[in-house]
């Protein structure tokens, strides 16, 4: 059985995004990612399969009300 972490949710109105000084902070990364191609036309290599065991994203400062929520 695989370990699940838990994970927050957060609706955000398009108008608070909008005014965000700064920009938003996003990290993430990949683990397990694997890719396999086939040859496609004109010899171009297309994506047929692949899997990723791990997805990790996080995103920061985006300003909620008089707080604000970071990763």
């Amino acid at each position: 059985m695989s370990e699940t972490s838990r994970i927050e949710t957060a609706e955000i109105a398009d108008a608070d995004l909008d005014n965000i000084a700064g920009g938003l902070s996003v990290s993430g990364s990949v683990e397990g990612l694997t890719a396999e191609f086939t040859q496609g036309p004109n010899g171009l290599p297309v994506l047929s399969g692949g899997s990723i065991d791990s997805v990790s994203i996080t995103v920061k400062d985006i300003p909620l009300g008089l707080g604000s929520v970071t990763g």
